[in-house]
């Protein structure tokens, strides 16, 4: 037998049979189990790209200053981090209640410095000098800042101040999440949102983030106004996975926002854990062969899969699934897609790959075949002709 490659990528659903009953409950249950205060809730397991708990998360509300995050992430393309700021009138004007770090006019603050004071204490000033030493203008930044959400793929987004101000400057929390698990690949912004104070010797200042250091969460950015109430973003690495977790429209005169992230990932890591649910060699469907001394093609996993489910969930509760040819045939060109295998979990696709005829398979030749037996037939006709005809004249 010849094996075809089998090449896996992740995505994620089995049968509901035989699972826990925790593992059975709707997202909005849970919440509610938990008493969370959120009204737009995502937990995203990026290393997997899995939702894990959501509520409301495609609904367009105002999100304030976690605005912020896209700012310092386009600045942060941008600029180089010794970069030196002339801070101008334009910079610290028109803020309204937003919170400043007090920057002063003329002051020469390096990039470095302004994403501190932006991401830490959350200073509107220096969001503001960012967007307009990058895009010239805050309409202008505001342009760099919705063109980067299209480039993302965001449909929900949309941003006119690099602060957060108003109800025409929104997103979702699904959208927020992408623009979060971005801008955590870059290692500053990375290496800034896990920060709890830092100096900013550029502008003899202190920049200290909105809220203390928690268990299990790793790094922040909150948001606030009015409309918006309190709203997260934030990260944290539960039993070995990496979380994006968006909370909005909190409490206005709670911290609610920050007890539903620590309730959250708490939950989170009680109950789910990475498990491998495919293994490098695993077999994954013997297909019939038609016209061909090999009667059967095996195929075998190549590589092993994870995937974050319930800790209670094993490997024998979940389905696997192979959907496509059944029969290989002379006219299925090597190369050609055999079809699909997935792995699920209940009503959640955990795993699915695309399948390949990788391998050459030796068909029998018909053509050929039909050629030879006409040619022994007419060698035997021959033979037997030649006989007779000997026979004929050489023996009386």
């Amino acid at each position: 037998m010849r094996k075809a490659s089998v090449f896996l990528m992740t995505l994620v659903l089995c049968t509901a049979q035989g699972l826990p009953a925790a593992a059975l409950k709707k997202d909005a249950e849970i919440l509610e189990e938990l008493k969370i205060d959120s009204k737009e809730v995502i937990l995203v397991d990026i290393d997997h790209h899995k939702v894990i708990l959501s509520k409301d998360a495609d609904k367009r509300v105002p999100v304030a200053s976690l605005t912020k995050i896209m700012t310092a992430l386009i600045a942060i393309e941008k600029h180089k981090l010794d970069e030196k700021i002339t801070i101008t009138h334009d910079m610290v004007s028109n803020l309204g209640d937003y919170v400043a770090i007090g920057l002063k006019v003329g002051q020469n603050a390096t990039v470095e410095d302004l994403l501190y004071a932006t991401l830490l204490p959350s200073a509107a000033d220096a969001a503001q000098a960012l967007a307009i030493s990058t895009g010239g203008s805050i309409d202008g930044f505001s342009k760099l800042m919705n063109q980067k959400a299209e480039k993302l793929g965001l449909k929900n987004t949309h941003f006119n101040n690099p602060v957060g101000m108003n109800e025409n400057n929104y997103s979702t929390a699904s959208d927020f999440a992408v623009i979060l698990e971005e801008a955590l690949k870059n290692e500053t912004f990375s290496t800034i949102f896990k920060t709890y104070e830092h100096k900013l010797p550029s502008v003899n200042l202190t920049a200290t983030k909105t809220f203390s250091k928690r268990p299990l969460i790793i790094g922040g950015k909150t948001g606030y106004t009015e409309l918006a109430g309190r709203c997260l973003a934030s990260n944290a690495n539960l039993n070995g996975v990496n979380y994006v977790l968006i909370t909005l429209g909190a409490n206005s005169d709670s911290l609610n926002h920050i007890k539903d992230a620590e309730k959250i990932y708490k939950y989170t890591q009680d109950t789910y854990i990475e498990k491998e649910i495919l293994k490098k060699g695993d077999p994954i469907k013997t297909l019939a062969v038609r016209d061909s001394k090999q009667k059967t093609l095996d195929l075998f996993a190549e590589q092993g899969a994870k995937a974050v489910i319930h800790k209670d969930i094993d490997r024998s509760q979940l389905e696997y699934r192979y959907e496509g040819i059944e029969e290989i045939t002379p006219e299925i060109a090597l190369g050609s897609e055999l079809g699909t295998f997935s792995i699920y979990n209940g009503t959640e696709k955990l795993y699915e790959t695309k399948i390949y005829l990788r391998d050459e398979i030796e068909f029998y030749n018909y053509p050929l075949i039909i050629a030879m037996f006409i040619g022994a037939g007419i060698f035997v006709a021959g033979i037997i002709l030649a006989i007779l005809l000997f026979i004929r004249f050489h023996i009386k």
